[in-house]
């Protein structure tokens, strides 16, 4: 009696436990929105991904994973398949769909996949489907002690560890300092910096080694695609100035202040000649 109950449990075991391999290894669905007055080509933005808020219309995913962007404008809009320079090439086409419709698409290949809107060409985006996507993490008061106003600047990065809180930024060299916590599965770290941390990021070290990198201008500032291993552990930026120590603000009150003494200087010499 106990082998024939033991027999009946087993297919049952094993039905759980695919069942939870299932849970673990999920597929996942991202949401895209187009928001309202996406058919103008002066709105601030074209797309908003749901879970993160970034607004440059690139998304990082596992293979077998979804993206579906939802039109939430008044306008026909279209998810098109293009290579990299912009050609349609034919791997995906959701037609057109208006206000309250979707469109969705699983990537099963590793890759990047570029799309736009057909009827809107400006509204472009990409699909990067990667081994581990990692997840979009924020630094948070980047150079407090140097901007203008002590608070500092967010970057955005996307990796499977973190990075650590702790960001070195050297004004003699122009760099920025980065250190990877943990060993890694990723074979890029994604970095958004923002425009006022630095300017025209143009060489990046990973442990002590210059190597190639990505560079793309975004809404939330430069974004950095930098191949990594899974030991790397020191990401170093430079670029031609860092958080300058004479920031917009402080600029803009020395400026203030310069031109109040030529004027009082000029009113003196005009009272002095009369």
């Amino acid at each position: 009696m106990v082998l024939k109950y033991s027999v009946l449990a087993l297919p049952l075991l094993i039905i759980l436990f695919l069942g939870i391999g299932v849970n673990v290894y999920a597929e996942k669905t991202h949401v895209i929105k187009i928001p309202s007055g996406a058919s103008d080509p002066n709105a601030p933005f074209f797309w908003s991904e749901k879970n993160t808020g970034i607004t440059t219309g690139e998304i990082t995913v596992h293979p077998g994973d979804s993206v579906t962007w939802e039109n939430a404008d008044t306008a026909f809009h279209t998810i098109t398949s293009v290579t990299r320079e912009g050609e349609i090439d034919g791997l995906f086409d959701s037609g057109f769909f208006t206000a309250g419709k979707s469109y969705t698409r699983q990537f099963a290949q590793l890759g990047d996949f570029f799309y736009f809107c057909s009827i809107h060409p400006w509204m472009t985006g990409v699909v990067h489907v990667v081994k581990n996507p990692g997840s979009v993490q924020t630094i948070h008061n980047v150079g407090s002690g140097l901007s203008d106003t002590g608070v500092g600047y967010e970057v955005k990065y996307i990796l499977d560890t973190s990075l650590e809180n702790t960001v070195e930024i050297n004004r003699n060299d122009n760099t920025i300092t980065f250190r990877i916590s943990d060993i890694t599965q990723n074979d890029q770290l994604i970095l958004i910096l923002p425009f006022e941390v630095i300017e025209d990021p143009n060489s990046v070290w990973v442990d002590g080694v210059m190597t190639t990198f990505l560079s793309e201008d975004t809404q939330d500032g430069k974004k950095l695609t930098i191949p990594i291993s899974a030991d790397s552990k020191e990401i170093k930026v430079m670029g031609t100035r860092v958080i300058p120590e004479f920031g917009f603000l402080a600029m803009g009150i020395l400026s203030a202040g310069i031109f109040s003494v030529l004027l009082i200087a000029r009113s003196k010499l005009k009272l002095h000649d009369s």
